[in-house]
């Protein structure tokens, strides 16, 4: 270390010279030939001009998203109360889910607003099932729907019609 100048003891603020003890004149011998060991060690940072065409940019990586559970099964109650409002037997109890629906829907529209759910069309489509079976079967229990009050049996009727009209129905 001593031969680099490096010293443990000094400082860089000290303004004494060096104390090596060195021939004055260094007699080289032409027959030895000179190498340089720092090439191998030396490295130069060469910048390189960064062409914007050929920077790719990675698209962010895919993330799984899943529809919301209660947007699903408010879309499923809220079908099956509007099934049940139409059949102007169950219009009571197609209102009453059609009230259970249409929370259910409400609570999957609230789930979807969540980063990385999905549902909002479905919470919706769920909603407007229910809407329309509690509207439905408030009109048929009110009897402002002929064709649709609690008196009349629509699947019976439905049942005959597909009967009448589709003669391989009549197997099932």
């Amino acid at each position: 270390m001593a031969r680099l100048g490096i010293h443990r003891n000094r400082t860089a603020d000290d303004e004494v010279t060096e104390t090596i003890d060195r021939p004055e004149s260094v007699e080289r011998i032409d027959t030895r030939p000179t190498v340089d060991h720092r090439r191998g060690r030396d490295t130069e940072v060469v910048e390189r001009p960064v062409d914007e065409r050929t920077v790719v940019e990675e698209p962010p990586a895919p993330r799984w998203v899943r529809v919301s559970a209660l947007a699903t099964f408010g879309l499923v109650v809220g079908l099956l109360a509007l099934a049940a409002t139409l059949t102007g037997l169950l219009a009571p109890v197609g209102v009453a889910a059609g009230v259970v629906g249409g929370a259910i829907s409400a609570g999957g529209l609230v789930g979807a607003s969540r980063r990385g759910v999905t549902g909002h069309s479905v919470a919706l489509l769920g909603l407007l099932l229910s809407i329309a079976a509690i509207v439905l079967g408030v009109l048929a229990m009110g009897g402002y729907l002929p064709w649709l009050d609690s008196r009349t049996d629509e699947v019976a009727k439905a049942r005959d019609w597909f009967n009448a009209h589709l003669s391989f129905m009549r197997n099932w």
